[in-house]
């Protein structure tokens, strides 16, 4: 039996996990560290999904205060020190998540993480939902020079299994998946319980929309 796709590509946060309760830990924490309020998860849920700096600078913003040079470096370090700690405290694989990589493994597909998330967080947090191991390959965002949105991590992943933009399969929850796997020219599955700044998926125009993961091992077996 063939299929179109040989690899399938997955963001994180939002995608295979809900780390949301983690992130908004990290803020909380920073916020309390520098005397500040803290926030719900549905604020933060808006800041993230472009990687830690713009998740950070988000989270600055939103206290509509200025900071000098010296408090910002002071807040930028508490917020990688609860960043690193709050890795596994309260996050949550999705519904159908790890069968469904489990499955599209025994097809055979080659599965990888492409996610903005810092580069050292990636494996521990893939490790602790027993998953680490169906990956052959993960990107963080500091792996590569450019990130998502840029497609530079897709075609990485396609020079290095040696298959077309076509052959890959990208699945995630927000625009910028979509606008990447869209310029590398793969098609991409958009997630609609995820993480995009709180506006419906569908608005980016993505190949295939679903709510449930499970339907990512549905859409990758359809023969040519």
């Amino acid at each position: 039996m063939a299929f179109k796709y040989k690899v399938i590509g997955f963001d994180l946060d939002g995608t295979l996990i809900n780390t949301l309760p983690d992130l908004t830990l990290v803020v909380n924490s920073m916020f309390l560290e520098h005397g500040l309020p803290t926030v719900t998860q549905e604020k933060v849920l808006s800041w993230v999904g472009k990687g830690a700096d713009i998740f950070f600078q988000n989270a600055v913003n939103y206290t509509g205060k200025l900071f000098d040079a010296m408090q910002l470096t002071s807040m930028r370090a508490s917020f990688d020190k609860f960043y690193a700690t709050y890795v596994c405290e309260e996050s949550t694989l999705y519904p159908n998540v790890k069968e469904t990589l489990e499955a599209l493994k025994a097809k055979g597909f080659t599965l990888v993480v492409i996610t903005n998330k810092p580069t050292h967080l990636v494996e521990p947090v893939l490790r602790a939902f027993g998953i680490y191991s169906l990956f052959s390959e993960t990107l963080g965002g500091q792996s590569l020079p450019k990130i998502k949105p840029n497609p530079d991590p897709m075609w990485f992943i396609c020079k290095k299994f040696g298959i077309q933009p076509s052959e890959l399969l990208f699945v995630g929850d927000s625009e910028n998946d979509v606008i990447a796997s869209t310029r590398a020219g793969c098609d991409v599955v958009g997630l609609t319980y995820g993480y995009n700044y709180n506006v419906p998926i569908e608005q980016a125009n993505p190949t295939f929309v679903t709510s449930n993961f499970a339907d990512v091992l549905e859409i990758a077996t359809k023969e040519i």
